[in-house]
């Protein structure tokens, strides 16, 4: 299970002043939580959908007995799947290791430091929506309020590989959303943060498309039937966890955009892996970070 460790004497590494990195929470009463509970096996059907059965309350049994303040964040952060690009750039542009956020497999290192003159919070994630999420809500709750995530897509239209995609909604074919957000089909993203992150493409000098993804947690499982139907909702690319982590921004108060850069091809009938997109990388990395200097932060 994952849990913060962090590097003593943060601020005095990195001059960043501590922030509120967390919300009064209301405490419900038990028998407002039974009530829920009951609301679930309304007469008396159990056989639903667990993944409909949406709990709004912020406090989790695991987190609170997390003490919070023990690391405080910069209000924006880039979240990264680019592997081992992000601890590269973050050694080469003299970004400091504040904080590891271990987990059963690995430990997941949080850099700090600045682009375009602004304090950024930098960190690698795992793959997959489940993975992702874990990582990514500590850090929403220890400061940063407006995110930019970077990865891969698959293109289930023709994209040439290394094109840039903003996406503006995403269809939640994985099960962590669920748990964040009321059932839905789509989870729409933050205008504003989409226009951040297109805007940064526009300056940068590159075209990019905006479009809706499919994200789904079965990479094995993109079948051709899938695809076309996919396709006819209007998704134009596929990826692992862009619905899950924008609920989990929204859930906890942040703000939060994608940039993603077509690496593999289901377009056809036989699936093209090309170079899964590697040398956009660095490209992609840079943008993000633009893009989030320029991000509004929740008011």
């Amino acid at each position: 299970m994952a849990r913060f460790t962090v590097i003593p004497e943060v601020s005095a590494v990195t001059g960043i002043n501590p922030i509120p990195t967390t919300r009064p929470v209301t405490e419900r009463r038990p028998e407002q939580r039974l009530t829920r509970r009951q609301a679930w096996q309304h007469d008396g059907v159990t056989d639903v959908l667990p993944l409909t059965e949406f709990d709004d309350d912020p406090v989790d049994v695991i987190t609170s007995a997390v003490d919070h303040s023990l690391l405080s964040l910069p209000p924006r952060g880039v979240l990264t799947l680019l592997g081992a690009t992000t601890p590269t750039w973050a050694a080469d542009h003299g970004f400091t290791t504040v904080a590891q956020i271990p987990t059963i497999t690995m430990d997941f290192p949080v850099w700090v430091g600045q682009h375009r003159g602004v304090d950024v919070a930098l960190l690698e994630v795992p793959l997959g929506a489940p993975a992702a999420t874990i990582v990514a809500d500590h850090v929403f709750r220890h400061g940063i309020r407006a995110a930019v995530a970077v990865g891969s897509c698959g293109g289930l239209v023709h994209f040439d590989e290394g094109e840039f995609v903003v996406p503006t909604r995403a269809l939640r074919d994985e099960g962590t959303s669920f748990h964040y957000r009321p059932p839905s089909r789509w989870i729409e993203l933050d205008e504003d943060m989409v226009h951040a992150c297109t805007s940064a493409i526009d300056d940068a000098g590159f075209a990019h498309a905006t479009a809706s993804t499919w994200t789904t947690d079965a990479f094995f499982r993109e079948t051709r039937s899938k695809i076309d139907a996919r396709q006819q909702e209007g998704c134009t690319v596929v990826d692992m966890e862009c619905s899950a982590l924008a609920a989990c921004a929204r859930f906890r108060g942040a703000r939060y955009g994608q940039i993603l850069f077509t690496a593999d091809t289901l377009a056809s009938e036989v699936h093209d892996v090309r170079d899964w997109g590697r040398a956009s990388h660095s490209t992609a990395l840079r943008l993000a970070l633009d893009a989030v200097t320029r991000a509004p932060l929740p008011s």
